[in-house]
């Protein structure tokens, strides 16, 4: 979403939504400037101004503050958190909490009622701007579990050093279902495979996929072939949301290269064909996360929490 401050003319020109200030358009006519469905926000200071916005209908959210001291809002002085809990108490729209929120206070204005923080400092905080973005997500995040998130995708997509990251990042716990098969097993997957064949091992999976039941929050890489398992796919579903790690098969040539412990094939034509084959299936997972494979984990860790919980949003009305 892309919101233009205070210039509602910039904003129509854009198409977008505006934010406005006490001193700015009213919210009514700035609503009557813009497109339609373009979103309005309004910032107020004090809990009487912040239900009469709670009650305007051209207002889609209500910003309060400042929270704290902050140097981006001189001659005002801090509301303090039990502000931002009365105000927040009131509430029938979203809450947007402003004014000196950093990394170590957010959880302080969200435990107090606000729904999410507009913040510059901590943003830019010793010229760390992307590092800071991921560490503010990544704490809201926290806040509010994905519960199980399962990565699918062929073998070379980066399952699990993506996972891992994610994992860390969420503080949750990550499992790397064919190493953990291998560890109970003692035996290698393609082992597994020329011992009992395909069908006794998708069936071990599937055993291993059921007991993740007990994990409340973990982000589990499967193997290249789980997903293709109509068995597999309704226990996934049932137990949370597989992610589709979408790598060109390029990509995915190249990180194989020389390896010789992948069970199915043995060269790249025979790759080919099996990515072919399950390229259909993966696609059926609810969540689709493409990489061109140039990024770097930070990021692809990035992309596939960004899809997660977009997709929560739009699941879990406010």
């Amino acid at each position: 979403m892309v919101l233009v401050n205070d210039r509602v003319d910039i904003a129509r020109l854009a198409g977008v939504g505006v934010h406005v200030g006490e001193e700015d358009l009213p919210p009514s006519a700035a609503r009557a400037l813009l497109l339609p469905g373009a979103p309005v926000g309004v910032s107020t200071h004090d809990p009487i101004t912040a239900r009469a916005a709670f009650l305007d209908r051209a207002c889609d959210y209500v910003a309060f503050g400042p929270i704290f001291d902050s140097p981006t809002k001189p001659g005002r002085s801090a509301r303090g958190v039990a502000a931002l809990s009365a105000v927040a108490s009131e509430k029938t729209k979203p809450l947007v909490a402003v004014g000196g929120i950093t990394l170590d206070r957010l959880d302080r204005v969200l435990d107090a009622g606000a729904d999410s923080a507009a913040v510059i400092g901590a943003l830019h905080a010793g010229g760390r701007p992307e590092e800071n973005a991921r560490a503010l997500l990544d704490r809201a995040r926290r806040r509010s579990p994905a519960g199980r998130i399962f990565l699918v995708g062929f073998m070379g997509s980066g399952k699990t050093a993506i996972g891992r990251r994610i994992a860390e990042r969420l503080g949750a716990l990550f499992v790397d279902l064919d190493a953990e098969i291998e560890r109970t097993s003692g035996l290698t997957v393609r082992a597994i495979f020329e011992k009992s064949g395909e069908a006794a091992f998708r069936e071990r999976e599937g055993a291993f996929l059921e007991g993740t039941r007990g994990l409340s929050n973990a982000v589990v890489s499967t193997g290249g072939g789980s997903w293709v398992s109509e068995s597999n796919r309704r226990t996934i579903a049932r137990l949370g949301t597989a992610v589709y790690l979408d790598v060109p098969f390029e990509t995915i040539c190249a990180r194989l290269a020389g390896k010789t412990d992948r069970p199915l094939f043995a060269n790249i034509s025979q790759a080919a064909l099996l990515y072919a084959e399950r390229e259909a299936f993966y696609r059926m997972a609810p969540v689709h996360v493409s990489l061109t494979g140039r990024e770097s984990i930070e990021e692809s860790a990035d992309r596939v929490l960004s899809a997660v919980y977009d997709r929560r949003e739009l699941e879990v009305p406010l």
